[in-house]
């Protein structure tokens, strides 16, 4: 990837899967040739990481070729500033990319192969002569036939969240009063002095009462999504391989006469 490494920094990360992932929030460059060599994205709170060598920019962000779920499995690593070369390769082996090999300078490593190879071609020499005087009509070749399991993955339904809006009765008491008039008599005694005209006149109060007064509020009560969870699982698939089985058969003549051939 010639891209450069600020070009990329919040870049948005798409997998194979056509999923958002995140965003890219750091760029580790490689220490031998200084090429941007992992990104970290940022999805939410969690970290992960992804290979650039073999991602592409487009005009969305950054192409990942591996899915989602891949991605958002990957190791969690404490990288800071720096990722080391323990790091690097713990994250090619995630990723299934080449690890080199560590403490050899490629230059001995290729001179190994190199003495490793003339060997074999020297032990393949002194065989030869021994190998040529049998030709492959002395042998049976026993085949057998070997299961492989591998994985796919597969697009199993759609689950989709819908809002409704649904009306309830509600009931609630609330303690409200009002007032109602009375009439009160007193009787004045004799010992009360009260001297007046006889006249008309009028006396009049105010009466009160409480209402409920009702109001509605909207009020926000939780946060609802849907989140693909994996759970892993073992399950047993049962198959039928056929093997060839190689025994001896004596002719008539040889299991009459107790006459045995070596072995």
């Amino acid at each position: 990837m010639t891209t450069q490494a600020e070009e990329l920094l919040g870049a948005q990360v798409t997998g194979a899967d056509g999923k958002v992932v995140g965003t890219v929030e750091q760029v580790f460059r490689d220490d031998v040739d200084g090429t941007p060599a992992w990104a970290r994205v940022r999805s939410g709170k969690t970290g992960r990481f992804v290979p650039l060598g073999t991602s592409q920019v487009t005009k969305d962000g950054l192409s990942v070729p591996f899915d989602s779920q891949k991605i958002m499995g990957g190791p969690n690593i404490d990288a800071g500033q720096h990722m080391s070369a323990a790091q690097a390769e713990d994250l090619s082996r995630y990723y299934g990319l080449t690890v080199p090999s560590q403490g050899q300078p490629q230059d001995q490593t290729q001179g190994q192969d190199q003495t490793q190879g003339q060997d074999q071609q020297q032990a393949q020499a002194q065989t030869q002569p021994q190998q040529s005087a049998m030709t492959d009509d002395d042998w049976l070749v026993r085949q057998e036939e070997r299961l492989q399991v591998g994985t796919e993955m597969l697009e199993t339904g759609h689950v989709r969240l819908h809002k409704y809006v649904d009306t309830e009765p509600i009931e609630q008491t609330v303690h409200v009063f009002h007032e109602e008039y009375d009439v009160e008599r007193v009787p004045i005694t004799a010992d009360e002095r009260i001297s007046g005209n006889i006249s008309e006149g009028e006396q009049e109060i105010i009466l009160h009462e409480e209402r409920a007064v009702m109001r509605k509020e909207v009020i926000p009560v939780e946060r609802v999504r849907l989140l693909a969870k994996r759970v892993e699982e073992d399950k047993i698939y049962r198959d039928q391989v056929r093997r060839e089985r190689i025994e001896i058969e004596p002719d008539q003549q040889m299991s009459t006469s107790g006459t045995k051939s070596g072995s």
